[in-house]
């Protein structure tokens, strides 16, 4: 294109209801930022949403000008930052422009992005800063005294069978839910805890991003109670502050001492009876390891570079752990058993996240969909008959196969 005019048309949509802590966000921490210009575009446009349908009429670039009451130069320098920050998709074709307004990060994510927060304190001075900040605090009661009683869902709703439905895409969602959560690990929490003798109020020094970073270390590499004591105590800076990133390291070299300390002839799968895993395959990939499934994949052929890849996936993209063995053992499927590098498992793991691909049973008939369609594409291309059976209907060979290999 040669550059906006304003004859171009334009549409609004979103695919989320924006609250009043979003107001508050994006008032106090990304106006700063973007400034007043792009703040009142982005409010102006998302005015011009339809709230039923979230899709705005057509309207003309002219329009803003009208609305914004100033030169469409300076309102598309304005749109620029929008889209900069992530508050804003723009898509264009045959003169006609399509807007999707997002929803902001929350103020934790904001806060703690190691770009925008900077970016905040340089624009309004680190005391300012620091008052603004205090809008957003929190003051949860003290559970010290109390245990934790939460049942996870899969105490609660019993197993079912797969089905043959597929994903919904294009729903109603503020991307922000807390997916449900399950038990994929033995980890005796209490021992643990119970483990760190001194007197240090553990409960609430370990906040729950280490919480879960250590409940991640353990399903990864299979590292004790005992085990993961030791590598968050040498995880300790001279702050006396727990360091994530060195936990992670010392988890890893925990990890490789064990696997070093097995004798060779120790190191063979287990037998299914002993690993006592069941063979429906919903129930089995929510319960298997990634060890135990990289072990029967490889033939016990994996390496700690391999569970790492594992690590960084649950960490970075936050997919389902049962999804991300499903994920584990389709790509280990089509790659003939070699596994390629973190980028490509990141690309894979991010748009079934986007394609609502949230737990195992949808996983495995997300599988079987993107399976039928790349075979009725080999057979377009090779000028052989369409089948006509529908996609629904056509399983997973590999996936039986891996199935029965289990039983």
């Amino acid at each position: 294109m040669d550059g906006i005019r304003r004859s171009d048309s334009f549409t609004v949509f979103s695919k989320s209801h924006l609250c009043a802590t979003d107001v508050q966000i994006i008032s106090l921490l990304y106006q700063p930022i973007i400034g007043t210009g792009a703040f009142a575009l982005y409010f102006t446009l998302l005015g011009l949403v339809d709230h039923q349908t979230l899709v705005s009429s057509d309207y003309l670039q002219g329009d803003l000008e009208s609305l914004l009451d100033t030169r469409l130069d300076i309102i598309e320098n304005d749109r620029f930052r929008l889209e900069a920050i992530g508050l804003m998709e723009t898509y264009y074709s045959d003169d006609h422009f399509m807007y999707e307004i997002k929803p902001p990060l929350s103020a934790e994510s904001f806060i703690n992005d190691g770009i925008l927060g900077q970016y905040l304190i340089a624009s309004i001075t680190k005391d300012r800063f620091k008052k603004i900040l205090n809008s957003f605090k929190l003051k949860p009661p003290a559970l010290k005294k109390y245990t934790r009683m939460t049942k996870a869902f899969d105490e609660v709703f019993r197993p079912i069978g797969v089905t043959e439905s597929l994903p919904e895409s294009d729903l109603l969602g503020n991307n922000k839910g807390k997916s449900i959560h399950t038990n994929h690990t033995t980890f005796d929490w209490r021992f643990f805890i119970e483990s760190l003798t001194d007197d240090t109020d553990w409960e609430n020094k370990i906040q729950d991003q280490i919480k879960e970073k250590i409940l991640n270390l353990h399903y990864v590499y299979g590292l004790d109670e005992l085990t993961m004591r030791s590598v968050l105590l040498k995880s300790i800076d001279e702050n006396e502050q727990i360091n994530v990133n060195k936990m992670a390291v010392n988890a890893r070299e925990e990890y490789k001492q064990m696997a070093s300390s097995i004798p060779e002839g120790a190191k063979e799968i287990e037998k299914p009876e002993e690993r006592n895993l069941p063979s429906d395959p919903v129930e089995y990939f929510t319960v298997v390891s990634p060890r135990q499934l990289l072990a029967e994949m490889s033939g016990g052929k994996f390496s700690a570079a391999d569970l790492r890849i594992v690590e960084r996936i649950l960490e970075e993209t936050g997919i389902d752990r049962g999804v991300l063995n499903v994920l584990l053992a389709y790509v280990a499927k089509i790659k003939d058993g070699s596994l390629p590098g973190y980028e490509y498992f990141e690309k894979v793991a991010l748009d079934w996240k986007k394609n609502q691909v949230t737990d195992v049973k949808t996983a495995i008939a997300y599988v079987q969909h993107i399976s039928s369609r790349y075979q009725q594409a080999k057979e377009s291309i090779g000028n052989r008959k369409q089948r006509t059976k529908p996609a629904d209907d056509i399983k997973i060979d590999w996936l039986d196969e891996y199935i029965q290999s289990i039983k």
